[in-house]
C-alpha cells in the first residue's frame, strides 16, 4: 500500500513539472513572435540614407522629378521620419515654378500704361486691383481700383468677378508685389489677368507726360497670352 502511494505522489509530481513546463512555453512563444516581427519592421538605414541621398543629388541637379520619385521611395523605406516628404514637397514647387518659368515670354502678362488707358478708353472693362498695403492705396490710386492687400488676396477671392475669363488688371508701387499676385491667379484658373508695368509709379510719370488717350483706332498693345 505504502508503495502504492509513493508511485501515485511522483506520478502526480511528473505530471505537474510536466505542465509547468507547457505553460512557461506558452508564455514564451509570444514575446518570440514579438521579436520576430520587430525585427522585420525595422528600417533599413542604410538603404533609405541611400535614397535620400539620390534625391538630394537629383534636386541640385534640378531634376525635380527624379527627386520627387526617389524622396517617395525613401519614405516607403523609412516612415517614420518626415524628411523625405518635405524634399518631395520641396521639389514638387521647385518643379512647378521651373516650367512656369521657362514658358514664360518677356513681356508676358504685362501691359503698360498707355495701352491700359487706351484700351479704358476704347471700352474695355478691367477689375482693377490695387494689391498695396491700405495706407498706400489711401495716399492715392487708379479710378476704380479695388484694394486687396497682396497679404489677403487669397481671403478675398470673393470679391472677384464670377467669370475667371473676366480682364484683371493688377497693380502695386512697381510691380513686383502685382507680380506675385499675378502668379498666384493664374495658378488659381485667372486666364485673362495682366500686371501694371511700372506700377502705379510707372502709371504716374505717364500720366503726368502725356494727354490721355481717346477712343479711336489706337494700335492697342495685346499682352502676349499663353504658349502653351
Amino acid at each position: 500500500m505504502q508503495k502504492r502511494i509513493s508511485f501515485l505522489l511522483v506520478f502526480i509530481f511528473i505530471s505537474l513539472m510536466s505542465l509547468a513546463a507547457c505553460s512557461q512555453t506558452a508564455a514564451t512563444a509570444p514575446s518570440g513572435e514579438a521579436g520576430v516581427v520587430a525585427a522585420s519592421a525595422t528600417p533599413d538605414i542604410a538603404a533609405y540614407q541611400a535614397k535620400m541621398d539620390a534625391a538630394q543629388a537629383a534636386f541640385s541637379a534640378a531634376d525635380f522629378e527624379q527627386a520627387m520619385a526617389l524622396a517617395k521611395e525613401a519614405a516607403a523605406l523609412n516612415p517614420n521620419i518626415n524628411t523625405p516628404w518635405e524634399l518631395y514637397r520641396e521639389a514638387s514647387v521647385a518643379a512647378a515654378a521651373d516650367d512656369y518659368l521657362r514658358t514664360l515670354p518677356d513681356r508676358r502678362y504685362r501691359i503698360d500704361p498707355e495701352h491700359f488707358l487706351a484700351n479704358l478708353a476704347n471700352g474695355e472693362q478691367y477689375f482693377i486691383i490695387d494689391v498695396r498695403e491700405p495706407d498706400e492705396y489711401a495716399q492715392g490710386h487708379i479710378e476704380n481700383a479695388v484694394n486687396i492687400p497682396l497679404s489677403d488676396l487669397i481671403h478675398n477671392l470673393d470679391k472677384l468677378p464670377d467669370s475667371k475669363s473676366a480682364p484683371i488688371l493688377l497693380y502695386c508701387h512697381t510691380q513686383k508685389r502685382a507680380t506675385h499676385a499675378l502668379v498666384t491667379l493664374r495658378e488659381l484658373g485667372y486666364s485673362n489677368v495682366y500686371n501694371l508695368e511700372g506700377g502705379i509709379v510707372g502709371y504716374n510719370e505717364w500720366t503726368a507726360d502725356n494727354p490721355l488717350p481717346t477712343p479711336g483706332p489706337t494700335a492697342t498693345f495685346e499682352p502676349e497670352g499663353p504658349s502653351c
